[in-house]
């Protein structure tokens, strides 16, 4: 039985300044907290901050990020590296 990779569906909200707190939603996000060994928002390593919530919710911060725009990647121990449907827009704070 192969399990599933990680499947980012929704990120709320979707866009944000650095350091806004998101949940993100999906399917086989993780068997458990240890099974999360990777979570990338625009490219930024957001792994330090995220508390999983189930297979199917992550809540964490959106880091300081190179890209604008981007991708949420999930990377677990059982399934892999997994793809995502939404991106996230990084707002440049207000001076």
């Amino acid at each position: 039985h192969m399990r599933q990779p990680p499947l980012v569906t929704g990120i709320s909200p979707n866009e944000g300044i650095p350091w806004t707190k998101v949940t993100i939603r999906g399917e086989n996000l993780g068997t458990g907290p240890t099974d999360l060994i990777g979570l990338t928002i625009c490219g930024h390593n957001c792994l330090l901050t995220a508390e999983w919530m189930s297979a199917s919710k992550i809540v964490c911060r959106v880091g300081q990020a190179k890209n604008d725009k981007g991708d949420i990647i999930v990377t677990t121990k059982s399934g892999g590296k997994g793809t995502s449907t939404v991106s996230f827009k990084l707002l440049k704070p207000e001076k």
